[in-house]
């Protein structure tokens, strides 16, 4: 049985650096990836070719630019096997630490159904809003107006969370201990437990 982290949170939320950090300061091995990792794994688009997994749409609202990632049926079927790639990691004895977006309660499921033999612990990433965006004009491998469309979409719908944390006003690496600390003062995390529940009768 291995243990899993399941991150969930906006784009520039602190996802990754977290799990770095757990990678980091733990005791125990984890491996990691998330939804940039197979991002990372679909053709690069170029002029005059139509993207065939995904495609970034521009917009603004109150909060300044925005951009939504539409997903298309080829990037549906990709993005799919995460839940399976997981489970076929952990089922070779690999803690996880999974870097996550989840819009919606279809890929939720999913993770919730084919871990079920498995630890996992869910862990709801937070951040201002401001604070994220101020991330995205820094970096360069970052669509500004990401985390202005995923600010409440992510945390919506079936969230039963272990942990929740922020990363507004606290080092990635404090962030990180608070959540070792959670994981191995609480051997029998509920959230998916809850969740599988209601999903699942």
């Amino acid at each position: 049985m291995s243990k899993i982290i399941l991150l969930n949170g906006a784009g520039s939320s602190g996802k990754t650096s977290i799990a770095r950090a757990i990678q980091h300061l733990s005791n125990e091995q984890w491996l990691t990836f998330g939804v940039d990792t197979f991002i990372e794994m679909t053709p690069y688009p170029s002029p005059g070719k139509d993207a065939e997994y995904f495609a970034f749409v521009p917009g603004e609202n109150n909060r300044g630019p925005l951009m939504r990632v539409e997903s298309k049926p080829t990037g549906d079927k990709l993005f799919g096997v995460m839940a399976d790639f997981a489970l076929l990691l952990a089922n070779q004895s690999n803690n996880l630490i999974i870097d996550e977006v989840l819009f919606d309660d279809q890929h939720l499921k999913s993770y919730v159904a084919k871990l079920a033999e498995h630890i996992t612990y869910f862990i709801g990433v937070k951040c201002d809003l401001a604070i994220m965006q101020e991330r995205e004009f820094l970096r360069r491998d970052r669509a500004v107006g990401l985390s202005n469309d995923q600010f409440y979409r992510v945390h919506s719908g079936t969230r039963e969370y272990d942990l929740t944390v922020d990363t507004s006003n606290s080092s990635v690496f404090d962030v990180a201990r608070k959540i070792i600390d959670f994981i191995d003062n609480n051997q029998n995390p509920k959230g998916f437990n809850n969740m599988r529940n209601k999903f699942y009768g």
